[in-house]
């Protein structure tokens, strides 16, 4: 008798630890989601250049967070709007930081663009800065998701970005083309077209996601004065946007995980908490 529960008792605890190893295999793709990039991602608003309640708003890490309608751990944003002044200095240290949560997602919708904007002497030198870039992204073993790079040139009317910061069409066409080549042989990696948003909302056409459409003479006001930035309403929709282009690359984040309704987005994003 004391054999049999001795063999009763081992059973079980091996039980256990297989139910476990079980768990800890079948984690969710959702459970550490971290937001690295630049100021679009970390939220700027040009009124509180130090940060402030309208910032936190504009908070790209809140709206992922809204979206996620299966358990997570609260997204965490390592996105700064200090990126712009040296990103081969700042975006090495936000990807260690990112690889220390383990995270399971990375967005890193803004990540990029300071390597293809910002001053330089040429094209050649936009596109070896751009390299760095995608060479410190290929740390991140885990799903990625980044943006294309956008035609901002508009911003330089609101004075935000100079000129000589913004790259030429031809210099942004190819780090596009690179961008998608690079990603083609990263299965991990999905891109979100950015670029596509920006043009949009500058030219004031229709949005359309997952059956939603924003109609035409509606999408401008989702950005805010300086032609730049989203607002909290941009976030949301940007937000939205990163997990439409997620769930159609990436099978196991699946589209039944996300909350499309943006208005339900938007308002659970304003109530989240860092």
């Amino acid at each position: 008798m004391n054999i049999c529960r001795f063999v009763s008792a081992r059973i079980f605890v091996l039980l256990v630890a297989a139910f476990q190893l079980a768990a800890v295999a079948a984690e969710s793709p959702w459970q550490r989601v971290v937001v690295i990039g630049a100021s679009a991602s970390a939220g700027f608003v040009l009124s509180e250049p130090f940060g402030g309640t309208n910032t936190d708003r504009c908070r790209l890490n809140r709206y992922l967070d809204a979206a996620i309608t299966v358990p997570h751990s609260p997204v965490e944003s390592l996105a700064s709007p200090l990126l712009f002044m040296n990103p081969e200095a700042f975006a090495p240290v936000q990807i260690a930081a990112a690889k220390n949560e383990q995270p399971t997602l990375v967005v890193g919708l803004d990540f990029l663009f300071w390597f293809c904007y910002g001053d330089a002497a040429s094209d050649a030198e936009r596109a070896q800065r751009f390299e760095g870039g995608l060479k410190l992204l290929e740390q991140i073993s885990c799903p990625l998701v980044v943006g294309d790079i956008p035609d901002a040139s508009f911003a330089t009317n609101t004075g935000i970005i100079r000129i000589g910061q913004v790259p030429g069409e031809t210099a942004r066409l190819a780090a596009n083309k690179r961008l998608q080549a690079w990603a083609a042989g990263h299965p991990q990696v999905t891109v979100m077209p950015l670029a596509a948003f920006m043009r949009n909302t500058i030219a004031n056409r229709a949005i359309a996601m997952r059956g939603q459409k924003m109609p035409a003479g509606q999408t401008r006001s989702l950005l805010q004065g300086d032609q730049l930035h989203p607002n909290p309403r941009g976030a949301a929709v940007l937000a939205l946007g990163v997990m439409d282009a997620l769930t159609e690359k990436q099978p196991k984040f699946t589209a039944s995980s996300i909350q499309w309704n943006l208005d339900e987005v938007i308002r659970r994003g304003s109530q989240s908490v860092d």
